[in-house]
């Protein structure tokens, strides 16, 4: 989810305070809308005053999501690791795609996204 920061503070001289603003996290960029006769900063549903100025879109800071790659430091991203199943008479393959993270040919990553066989790559790794 979204949040709007605001940031205001006073310089020498002023009588009104200078509000400046960063958006963190979301997918989107900053953009201004009006609804209903009411402005807000998007993403993050940031409601301005009657009396405050619609902020310029480049005077926004964006700082998008950005999600955490899984910490693998020993596996090989060409090798395939053999897992034996769980009833001891077939083999799955795990091994690393392009985005980092292991897969499985299980039928139960296929469904879950998880699966022991992966796990256990990643814990004898380590």
């Amino acid at each position: 989810m979204s949040k709007v920061l605001v940031n205001e503070f006073y310089t020498h001289g002023m009588k009104e305070p200078k509000r400046t603003y960063a958006i963190h996290g979301g997918l989107i960029p900053p953009f201004t809308t009006t609804i209903n006769g009411e402005r807000y900063i998007m993403p993050g549903w940031y409601k301005l005053k009657p009396e405050e100025a619609t902020p310029d879109i480049k005077d926004i800071a964006y700082y998008p999501y950005k999600p955490k790659k899984p910490n693998l430091p020993n596996i090989d991203s060409n090798k395939v690791y053999k897992v034996k199943s769980s009833r001891g008479n077939s083999f799955y393959e795990v091994q690393m795609n392009t985005s980092g993270s292991l897969e499985c040919s299980c039928p139960g990553y296929g469904f879950r996204r998880k699966c022991r066989h992966v796990a256990e790559i990643a814990q004898s790794s380590i």
